[in-house]
C-alpha cells in the first residue's frame, strides 16, 4: 500500500469517525433555526399561539411535533356566507421529520432536510377522513442550506366532502414552491390551486385557476417589497339576495420599491368580464399607487395593532379602542410625511358605453396640531389637493340614469350643470375636470357650488 493510499484512507477514517459529531452539531443548529422561524411566525400572526412543542433530537435525525392554536377573527362573517358552524378557536398539528446534515439521508449537501405534515383541526380532520384517507392535509418538503437559505415545496391532496349541515366542499388540491435567503431578507414563491368550490343553504361559490407568483425583499423591519401577481381564472356563485354572479380572469398585480425611509406601491386589478344579476361589465380596471409612504411609521402601526390583537383576553370593545389608538397615533405620522394617493384608472365597459375616472389626492403641509380632533376636519379640507378627470360615454349616462330610477330631477340637474359649464357634453361622451386646492373646488374651471345669484 503506497503512501497516498494510506493518507486517503486516514482522511476517510477521520471523516467517518467525526461524522456523528458533525451531524449532532448540525442537529443543534437546525433546531435553533426552526425555533427562530416559529417565533417569527408567532410574532407576525397575532391570532396564532404555540400550544405545545415536543422536540426529540438524535444524532442523525430529529422529530418535532408542534401544536398551534388559532382564534378565528371573523367567524360570524364566514357563518353568514353559508359555511357550517365555526368554532371561535381551533388547533393544527405540524409533525416534522428532520434529517441532519451535512449529508442528510445521503441525498444532498445541506444543513438539514425537513419533511413535515400538517393535520387539520380535529373536527375538520374527522369530516375529511373519508375523503383524505391516510393522507395529511398538507405535506411540506424543505432543504435548509449549510450557510443559510432554504427551498421547499408544499402540496395538498384533492378531496370532495359533504359537511354535517349538508353543504359540500370540493378542493382540487394545491402545489407551491419557494426559496428564501438565510437572513430572511429575500423570498420568492409560486402557488397553484386548480379549484375550490362550496355549496350550502346560503349560496354557492366556485373559484378555478388560482395562481400566485412573486419575489420580495425586506426593506423595513416587517415589510417586504417587490413584485407579485395573483390570478383567478373564474369566480362564480350565487346568493339569495343578488342571484347569480360570474367574474372572469381576475388579475391582481402589485409592485413596490423603497427609497430611503419611504416606499411607493402600485396595485393593478384587472378583470376581463363580470356579470352580476342584469349588469354586465367588460374590461374592468382599477389601478392605484401609494407614493411616499413612511416605512418606519407603517411598521410601528402594524406592531401596535398586532399587540392589541394578541391580547386574547381583551373584549371586542377594548380591542377596537386599542386598534383605533394605534391607527390614530401612527396614522398621524404617516400623514405628516406628505403621502400621495394616485388613482390612476377606474374604468369599465358596458354594452351602452365606457366609464373612465382618474384622481390624485394629497394633503401637503400638515402639522401635528392640524391633525388634532376636531381641527383635523378643517385642516384636511384646507390642505387637501385633489385633481380628477371623469369621462362617461353618452349611452352609458342614459343607462345609469335608467338604473337609478325614473327621476326626472336627475336629468334636469345634469342639464343644468352642462349649461353652467361644470360638465362638457360632447358628441360621444360627458366629461369634467375637478380640482380642489386651498379649500376651493372647481369643475371645468368653474367654482362649485356656484355663487348664489345677486338680487
Amino acid at each position: 500500500m503506497n503512501r497516498t493510499t494510506k493518507n486517503l484512507l486516514a482522511i476517510g477514517g477521520i471523516i467517518v469517525l467525526s461524522y456523528p459529531g458533525v451531524a449532532w452539531v448540525a442537529g443543534m443548529v437546525i433546531e435553533s433555526r426552526i425555533q427562530h422561524a416559529e417565533q417569527q411566525a408567532l410574532d407576525q400572526v397575532p391570532y396564532l399561539t404555540l400550544v405545545r412543542r415536543d422536540y426529540h433530537r438524535g444524532v442523525y435525525r430529529s422529530t418535532e411535533v408542534a401544536t398551534y392554536g388559532f382564534r378565528l377573527p371573523v367567524p360570524q362573517v364566514m357563518k353568514t356566507a353559508g359555511a357550517a358552524a365555526l368554532p371561535d378557536s381551533a388547533t393544527i398539528t405540524v409533525t416534522s421529520q428532520i434529517q441532519h446534515g451535512p449529508l442528510p439521508g445521503l441525498h444532498a449537501v445541506a444543513l438539514a432536510i425537513v419533511d413535515a405534515t400538517v393535520s387539520a383541526p380535529p373536527a375538520l380532520q374527522q369530516a375529511l377522513g373519508a375523503a383524505l384517507g391516510s393522507q395529511p392535509l398538507l405535506r411540506i418538503h424543505s432543504t435548509v442550506g449549510l450557510f443559510g437559505g432554504a427551498s421547499g415545496n408544499l402540496s395538498s391532496p384533492a378531496f370532495d366532502v359533504k359537511l354535517p349541515d349538508g353543504s359540500t366542499l370540493a378542493w382540487g388540491g394545491l402545489t407551491a414552491s419557494g426559496t428564501s435567503s438565510g437572513d430572511q431578507a429575500r423570498w420568492s414563491g409560486e402557488l397553484n390551486a386548480p379549484r375550490l368550490a362550496f355549496a350550502g343553504p346560503q349560496g354557492r361559490l366556485e373559484l378555478t385557476g388560482i395562481e400566485y407568483s412573486g419575489a420580495n425583499r425586506k426593506a423595513f423591519d416587517g415589510i417586504y417589497l417587490g413584485n407579485g401577481t395573483f390570478t383567478v381564472e373564474r369566480l362564480a356563485g350565487s346568493t339569495p339576495r343578488s342571484g347569480d354572479y360570474l367574474l372572469q380572469r381576475i388579475a391582481v398585480t402589485s409592485t413596490s420599491k423603497p427609497s430611503g425611509d419611504f416606499f411607493d406601491m402600485r396595485v393593478d386589478i384587472a378583470m376581463d368580464a363580470a356579470k352580476v344579476a342584469a349588469v354586465q361589465l367588460r374590461n374592468v380596471m382599477y389601478s392605484e399607487s401609494f407614493e411616499h409612504i413612511d416605512g418606519p411609521s407603517l411598521v410601528a402601526m402594524g406592531k401596535a395593532i398586532r399587540a392589541a390583537e394578541r391580547q386574547a383576553g381583551a373584549g371586542p370593545a377594548k380591542l377596537q379602542t386599542a386598534v383605533r389608538a394605534a391607527m390614530s397615533r401612527y396614522g398621524t405620522d404617516l400623514l405628516l410625511q406628505n403621502p400621495v394617493l394616485d388613482i390612476r384608472q377606474v374604468s369599465f365597459a358596458m354594452p351602452e358605453g365606457s366609464f373612465l375616472l382618474s384622481a390624485r389626492i394629497s394633503a401637503p403641509g400638515l402639522s401635528r396640531a392640524d391633525l388634532q380632533w376636531p381641527a383635523a376636519i378643517m385642516a384636511l379640507k384646507t390642505h387637501a389637493v385633489v385633481t380628477a378627470d371623469l369621462r362617461v360615454d353618452n349611452g352609458l349616462v342614459q343607462k345609469l340614469l335608467a338604473m337609478g330610477g325614473s327621476n326626472p330631477g336627475i336629468g334636469a340637474q345634469l342639464a343644468s350643470f352642462e349649461q353652467q359649464g361644470f360638465l362638457t357634453a360632447g358628441a360621444a361622451a360627458v366629461t369634467t375636470h375637478l380640482e380642489l386646492s386651498g379649500g376651493r373646488l372647481t369643475l371645468n374651471g368653474h367654482s362649485f357650488p356656484p355663487a348664489p345669484p345677486v338680487n
